[in-house]
């Protein structure tokens, strides 16, 4: 039942047209130019400019010379001691460029971002941001080169002693401030994104016109904060974090993205390194050399076989230098790219296998640093301490990192797929492997590789058939054409088939889909049978299951802190339900585990009680009788008032399930999702609260309300209620609104459920308001819980809103009916409360759980928090 993002109004548009509007991401624009002239004037402008000073001083037609008094642009661009002698190179250096490549590339680089920035933020704020900001670079840059040269840095003195310009300062601090004018979960992404670029292009390439991008990406960040908290500040809200970065206040899906997004750059900057060897200069540029495979030169090919031209050949064409030896040495980068989407998606073998290779990596790094300083011929001095210190140190600490962070984040990644689909991958992953050497081995016996090389030539081979990582070359290589083929080809393709039936995997879900395991089949098919409002929820994630011994009933639960929460009350046939209840308490009991009734209704109460359960009153279930519902009279005014603004703003509502809707749709109820949790201080709330993942259910029906430009405003979810296999009711779970809707969106859309649903069932279910109710027990309560029930109500009620949420839905004139918890022994409600805490913040981090704590110990009044409620 997630109702923690209420709002209102919203309409959509007519289902040939959902997926052919544009989606829209961000919120109100700090400025939104409706003149294409105001959008693409100024990057028209700055092109010009950029183009007549490579006319003016050459560099559009030829590169700079060495020597810097024979450049016509010697005045306009930056070099070593440039900022005192030529100090308006903070300026001139931001609008040319260092050769005709550059040219090549900063002209549409140039055009496309500032067009973007204009779009969003005006032509004045991007144009202030381009100059100033990459004036700024350009001065960061020149002193950091000074600095380099005076030192004798190896890697800045270097850039010192030769010209550095480029707008790329400029185009990332407008791109970077542009960022502000966007929602949260899209600015949050925006940034990481733009600074993990420029700090990969920073590590591995390392050119000055990578300093210059990443500074101006920092600027603009920066200066965007600046005018978002401005923007917050003034409109009373609370501000969910400064720098719009940080993980602590991420919903679990967008702690994924995140920590997947810096994979997958760590990924590309290998593949960069590769591509850019021969003029790469970063911190990482050594990272291709320790840790991906390498490739002979034509020297030492030549010598490896002995001046034999077909040998030579042979190696050129299937063999180690050959196109399959090629894709080998990109098989880690794909290996991480893959993992990087698993862990987008939660897998844990995907953060199994990025630790196992990021701590490789590591371990390959650590021990070139070790056999560099162990090796006698070398002589260490200040310069040889500086080239460790700036280019084999960083390549053991940037793995480290990122294990560190996979550490860190590790309970995001818990998503496993069916024991069947795992093990159907080990046994493929050990017959692929074992073949090749099996094979491998036969060629190389066949083919009479023994007479030429030894036994322990063939094992130091072996690894180099398997591990698509760097190792030493041996100087001795197959020679036969089979042996040779297999070599050069035979890891390439067993790794491209693995990494295929990798991707297979990290997409199958335990308890989904095919990998549906048999007991939740069961619970599904007994739900259809018969369960009250919230039964649907005993099909989410997370959820064990118990049946009675003839099959007629069963129980959802989840267990912490060796407690078994139940997810309502049991379901199935309805004589046999309160037999499972009487049932599951035994098991629980026989379990070693302490069981707990939650969100259950008083019937349930009365079959309990013979076995010492008590009742505490935990939320507030709201039913509304719609079979001749007309929102007529004054006290349905609000809703009609609803109704008629979403028909004057040409708003509609689309009714499908999650799957039915086009992908701008989907994209934009992720959005409204993961925006809304961004705002919160405190995590999502989980166990009968759904979230996104909930909506995937094909049983589940969603309404949105979509204006004429295909934005969603709103959106909700209803979980079906069956009885012998007919629906006889809906419950409303998922509610989201978009910040920009109308009031009254909320109000239209439920309207819309009642108009919809009354010709099917009698009634529908609001669902339950947890912890809005007065918290008094049924049957003498411990004091103690239900103080503690009512302290976190009042605590978390800025956050989450329960009880302006049930003031919302008593506008509908509701039916109520009181959810209990059932607990038998009052000693173990601490349990109890540790276990229903977890199942509602799941992964709760350190930070946030002592923000929570110092919420209860001080009050509400003491953190800065937003309702949620509906208005």
């Amino acid at each position: 039942m997630d109702h923690r993002s209420t709002a209102d109004s919203a309409r959509p548009v007519s289902p040939s047209s959902w997926g052919l509007q544009q989606a829209r991401w961000r919120q109100p624009p700090l400025h939104r130019p409706r003149n294409p002239g105001a959008v693409f004037g100024l990057p028209l402008v700055a092109v010009v400019v950029l183009i007549l000073g490579g006319v003016l001083t050459g560099g559009l037609f030829a590169a700079p010379s060495a020597t810097p008094e024979q450049n016509s642009w010697h005045d306009f661009a930056l070099y070593f001691g440039s900022l005192n002698s030529h100090p308006w190179s903070l300026v001139t250096s931001v609008l040319l460029a260092g050769s005709p490549l550059e040219y090549l590339l900063s002209t549409p680089l140039l055009f496309t971002a500032l067009a973007f920035a204009c779009r969003f933020v005006g032509p004045l704020r991007a144009g202030l941001t381009f100059l100033v900001g990459g004036a700024l670079s350009a001065l960061g840059l020149s002193l950091v080169l000074d600095w380099g040269v005076v030192n004798d840095n190896q890697w800045l003195g270097y850039l010192g002693g030769t010209y550095q310009m480029g707008c790329y300062g400029g185009v990332c601090a407008a791109l970077g401030f542009t960022t502000a004018a966007f929602g949260s979960l899209w600015r949050r992404r925006l940034r990481l994104w733009l600074l993990a670029l420029t700090v990969m292009l920073v590590l591995y390439l390392g050119q000055g016109a990578t300093i210059l991008a990443f500074f101006g990406a920092v600027l603009g960040v920066l200066s965007g904060m600046a005018v978002y908290h401005r923007r917050q500040t003034t409109s009373g809200t609370h501000p969910s974090s400064p720098l719009g970065l940080g993980l602590a206040h991420t919903t679990l899906r967008e702690t994924r993205v995140l920590v997947a997004t810096v994979v997958a750059v760590s990924a590309l900057g290998l593949w960069l390194t590769q591509l850019t060897a021969n003029f790469a200069s970063g911190p990482l540029f050594m990272a291709n050399q320790l840790a991906l495979q390498g490739t002979l030169d034509a020297q030492t090919l030549r010598d490896v076989c002995n001046g034999s031209e077909s040998c030579v050949n042979l190696q050129s064409w299937i063999g180690i230098n050959s196109p399959g030896a090629v894709v080998f040495t990109l098989i880690p980068v794909l290996l991480l790219l893959v993992c990087a989407d698993g862990l987008r998606r939660g897998r844990r073998l995907s953060w199994w296998i990025t630790v196992a290779a990021q701590s490789y990596m590591a371990l390959n790094a650590l021990l070139a640093v070790v056999v560099f300083y162990s090796d006698p011929q070398v002589m260490f001095d200040a310069e040889i301490s500086g080239f460790v210190a700036v280019y084999l140190l960083p390549t053991v600490l940037s793995p480290l990192g990122i294990v560190l962070l996979l550490l860190i984040r590790r309970n995001a990644f818990e998503v496993r797929a069916s024991t069947v689909s795992g093990r159907s991958l080990a046994r493929l992953s050990i017959v692929l492997l074992a073949s090749l050497l099996v094979v491998y081995i036969v060629a190389w016996f066949s083919e009479d590789n023994q007479t030429t090389s030894s036994l322990l030539d063939l094992l130091v081979q072996l690894p180099h058939l398997l591990i698509p990582f760097q190792l030493p070359f041996d100087t001795y290589l197959p020679q036969g054409p089979v042996s040779t083929a297999l070599y050069g080809f035979g890891g390439a393709v067993v790794w491209l088939l693995l990494l295929v039936q990798l991707v297979r995997h990290s997409r199958r879900y335990r308890g989904h889909g095919r990998e549906r395991t048999a007991e939740r089949d069961k619970a599904e098919a007994l739900i259809r049978r018969g369960g009250g409002a919230l039964s649907q929820m005993a099909l989410w994630e997370g959820n064990h299951y118990w049946f009675t011994a003839d099959g007629r009933a069963g129980v959802a639960y989840q267990v912490h802190h060796g407690v078994a929460i139940t997810v309502a009350e049991p379901f199935g046939v309805a004589a046999a339900q309160a037999e499972a209840a009487l049932g599951f308490t035994r098991y629980a009991v026989e379990a070693g585990i302490v069981p707990c009734f939650y969100s259950a209704p008083a019937e349930l109460g009365t079959e309990l009680a013979p076995m010492g359960f008590r009742p505490l009153e935990v939320a507030e279930e709201t039913r509304l009788e719609v079979a001749s519902q007309t929102f007529k009279g004054k006290d349905w005014q609000n809703v009609r008032t609803a109704i008629n603004r979403a028909r004057k703003l040409d708003v509609e509502v689309v009714w499908g399930t999650y799957a039915s809707f086009g992908p701008l749709i989907r994209a934009q109820l992720v959005q409204l999702s993961e925006e809304w949790a961004d705002e919160q201080p405190l995590p999502p709330l989980g166990f009968t609260l759904g979230g996104l993942d909930e909506l995937r259910d094909d049983g589940v029906l969603c309404a949105l309300a979509v204006d004429v430009q295909g934005e969603v405003l709103a959106a909700t979810s209803w979980l079906p209620v069956y009885r012998e296999g007919q629906i006889v009711s809906w419950t409303l779970d998922f509610m989201r609104r978009r910040s920009t809707a109308f009031n009254g969106v909320m109000d239209f859309l439920i309207a819309s459920a009642v108009t919809r649903f009354q010709n099917d069932v009698q009634e529908i279910s609001l669902s339950g308001s947890p912890l809005a109710g007065q918290f008094s027990a049924a049957e003498g309560p411990s004091d103690a819980m239900d103080r503690l029930l009512s302290t976190l109500a009042k605590a978390l009620e800025p956050y989450y809103g329960f009880r302006s949420l049930a003031a919302f839905k008593a506008r509908f004139k509701p039916v109520h009916r009181t959810l209990y918890m059932y607990y038998q022994d009052p000693l173990s409600l601490p349990s109890v409360a540790l276990a229903l805490t977890e199942a509602y913040l799941p992964g709760m981090s350190m930070r946030q759980r002592t923000s929570l704590l110092r919420t209860l110990v001080t009050g509400p009044e003491a953190e800065a928090g937003t309702g949620s409620g509906p208005e």
